[in-house]
């Protein structure tokens, strides 16, 4: 504290000279204990009254206003256990110091809590706090989407982490959403009531969307967007929890507006398919052209890449596939045979090869793992398609077991250095039609 320096003993000094130097700084005058001895006269006088029969109603300084203010200390304050400097002192408050006030005493002091006790503080040395504005409902835009939780979830009340309690909503649970407010919140039906629940805990449900093909499932040319930057996030809900956040720029994104539209998704903000998942992107994060380039030089060979670390290849070791129509990435070595191997392919059928992935970060391959498992991903950091050696073709009737595309694939892509190997064959648990690795 640091009240009167020249006595340690402000209660002495207030009986020696009639005032109280810890009610306030040294400077204020006082005079709160010739004002007691008056009010304290004038209660033994209506008692006395009282006592006699009088119709007089004694009003102790302790009956309190009813009263929830926010007071602002504009001195070092004592605190008092009643509401005269005459109580018993509790503490001081610092100058500077916010508090709630409970009520007001007649007398003007205020009521506090102070460390769990019941105290005044005088009402000359303290400021009263504008109100808080009370907090308007955000606008909740009416939508209807398929929405899945991220992790055990509560339910509230209303779109905010103060809204009373409903329930809880177990991880994996899927919902239909029936609007979203302004802040990002899910608006729900639960047991019969409306709920609300935080958009950075869901993700969408795509169990409705169409049956997977290839990240770009369909959508037009004019839907292709490039990641400007290293480093890019996907998140799994506009504002929401993070998905994937380490995509290298010239990785390609397929903007679904369909989507955006379900999720009445705000304005700055982009649906995109990505890297073989689906989720949303800042508008500002994306381009319109591949900032990559289509050749290689040749200085890094592919047995320098794979002693890289997987899924963190350094950027310049990625090339885009210049015939491939979403510029896909691929480590710069594989470039070359892959693109004698397509020009064989384009001999034979008259079209280009298909290319749906390819390079996969870390992260990437993390959040798979995530949400396919062991059967269908690879363990995190032993991809090939973590050293851009790698490639998945759509999952499609011709790129299937059996199709026309796949069997030529499995006739001649060995000789250009691509295989599909035999553990990915037809009646294999890991069997997949559409991956092919680089041998060379």
């Amino acid at each position: 504290m640091t009240n009167c320096r020249p006595c340690s003993k402000p209660s002495d000094r207030r009986h020696r000279r009639g005032r109280n130097p810890m009610e306030t700084t040294p400077a204020a005058p006082m005079a709160e204990t010739t004002l007691d001895r008056r009010r304290l006269l004038a209660v033994v006088a209506v008692a006395a009254a009282s006592l006699l029969g009088g119709a007089g109603t004694l009003l102790t300084p302790e009956a309190a206003v009813a009263a929830s203010t926010k007071i602002k200390t504009t001195a070092n304050l004592n605190v008092r256990a009643r509401a005269a400097a005459a109580g018993a002192k509790l503490g001081t408050l610092a100058k500077g110091t916010t508090v709630t006030s409970t009520g007001r005493a007649s007398n003007g002091w205020y009521r506090i809590s102070y460390r769990g006790k019941t105290g005044y503080v005088s009402h000359r040395y303290v400021k009263v706090l504008p109100a808080a504005k009370r907090a308007t409902p955000p606008k909740v835009t009416k939508i209807s989407a398929r929405v899945k939780t991220l992790a055990a979830l509560n339910v509230r009340s209303s779109a905010s982490s103060h809204g009373k309690h409903l329930g809880t909503l177990t991880k994996n649970a899927k919902f239909t959403a029936t609007g979203v407010a302004a802040n990002g919140w899910y608006r729900l039906s639960y047991r019969g009531r409306t709920g609300y629940v935080s958009h950075r805990y869901l993700t969408a449900d795509l169990s409705s969307d169409p049956a997977y093909t290839s990240t770009r499932n369909g959508l037009p040319t004019s839907a292709r967007y490039y990641f400007s930057t290293n480093g890019s996030d996907v998140a799994h809900l506009a504002n929401g929890a993070l998905m994937i956040g380490d995509l290298p720029a010239g990785t390609v994104a397929w903007r679904d507006v369909r989507w955006e539209k379900k999720h009445a998704t705000p304005k700055g903000w982009y649906c995109v398919r990505t890297a073989g998942a689906t989720g949303w992107v800042r508008a500002s994060t994306l381009r319109r052209s591949q900032p990559r380039t289509s050749t290689w030089p040749g200085r890094t060979t592919a047995a320098q890449i794979r002693k890289m670390a997987n899924g963190r290849l350094p950027s310049a070791n990625l090339v885009a596939i210049s015939w491939d129509p979403g510029r896909n990435l691929i480590a710069g070595p594989a470039l070359s045979d892959l693109t004698q191997l397509n020009a064989a392919f384009k001999k034979k059928f008259g079209r280009n090869l298909q290319i749906d992935l390819t390079y996969r970060t870390r992260g990437t391959q993390e959040y798979l793992y995530r949400e396919l498992g062991p059967m269908i991903a690879a363990k995190p950091g032993t991809s090939n398609h973590g050293w851009g050696l790698a490639i998945d073709f759509p999952e499609t009737r011709d790129y299937g077991f059996g199709g026309t595309y796949y069997l030529w694939l499995k006739a001649h892509s060995k000789s250009h250095g691509w295989v599909h190997h035999k553990i990915y064959e037809q009646g294999s648990r890991y069997a997949e039609a559409w991956h092919f690795e680089y041998i060379r």
